[in-house]
């Protein structure tokens, strides 16, 4: 069982397979708590109960990898199901999924939930990137794989959706702790280099005698930047950030964090989208002095 703030996600076993097929009551029953109207939330979960049944009949040690029921904590009811679609496989990708009923959506809890999914997964050594696909349009379900640290990676065609959107994650990597030394000062070079070739157009960008309006600017620029890049694998303010890696501060950030991004942050390391320019390096910097 994996368990959240607010939500304990049940590995659904063959029992729990069977109550719910005769119906979300009895699931509920065995389970010892109430049942939301309109579980599992979706059209698409309810059909997935049936097959999913079968498979793990057939194979009892998939569960791991199969389907979760979600139960509010504090309101010890049914309200979702969520999970992955199987093993990892050849290339150590899964695939998640998760649905939520009416009443329970908008709170954060789906994204509760994916969260907690990706953690598992990239707990287990086999996985090295979880995926997932939504509608091919903007929606909820978008921004619940964003904050679980997920990207757009385009249209793909799927046999039983047609055209879909996939997303996906890779297993952070953080650097040997014996090559941090080697490099801050390959990145010190680099950031030399940077500075020297800069001129009038990196001041331009950012000068030091910015009106207040342009500091904000480049303070939310730089933020922006820190959650789409930095945040997949660094919490800020002492806390640890989503793969365990070590938090960014004001000082750690700004006084190594230039070098830091010059040198993997030019589409070096997975957990960055694509290649930071000076520019954005400096913005990200600058949010850096709004840490602690």
């Amino acid at each position: 069982m994996l368990t959240t703030p607010r939500l304990q996600l049940i590995p659904c076993t063959p029992a729990h397979f069977e109550a719910a097929l005769a119906g979300h009551h009895v699931l509920a029953a065995v389970l010892g708590v109430a049942a939301e109207a309109g579980w599992p939330g979706s059209e698409e979960a309810r059909q997935a109960l049936a097959p999913g049944y079968q498979h793990l009949r057939r194979d009892p040690g998939l569960a791991p990898w199969w389907i979760y029921l979600l139960v509010h904590r504090a309101d010890q009811r049914l309200i979702g199901l969520a999970g992955f679609k199987g093993r990892p496989d050849e290339q150590g990708a899964v695939e998640l999924g998760y649905s939520v009923a009416d009443a329970y959506r908008g709170q954060g809890l789906a994204t509760e939930a994916a969260q907690a999914l990706v953690q598992y997964a990239f707990a287990q050594p086999a996985v090295r990137r979880v995926t997932a696909l939504t509608q091919p349009q903007r929606n909820a379900s978008c921004r619940v794989l964003e904050k679980a640290g997920m990207a757009y990676e385009g249209p793909v065609l799927d046999p039983n959706w047609g055209e879909v959107w996939q997303w996906g994650r890779l297993r952070p990597v953080a650097a040997p702790v014996s090559l941090a030394a080697p490099l801050r000062a390959a990145g010190l070079i680099l950031l030399l280099a940077l500075g020297s070739c800069g001129g009038e157009a990196d001041n331009a960008t950012a000068p030091p005698t910015a009106a207040p309006a342009d500091a904000v600017g480049l303070v939310d620029a730089g933020q922006a930047l820190f959650e789409q890049n930095c945040a997949l694998c660094h919490g800020p303010d002492g806390k640890r950030g989503l793969n365990g890696a070590h938090d960014l501060t004001k000082s750690n950030l700004n006084q190594m964090g230039r070098a830091y991004m010059v040198t993997n942050g030019m589409g070096k390391m997975p957990a960055f989208k694509g290649q930071l320019t000076p520019e954005q390096i400096e913005q990200v910097a600058a949010y850096s002095l709004t840490l602690k």
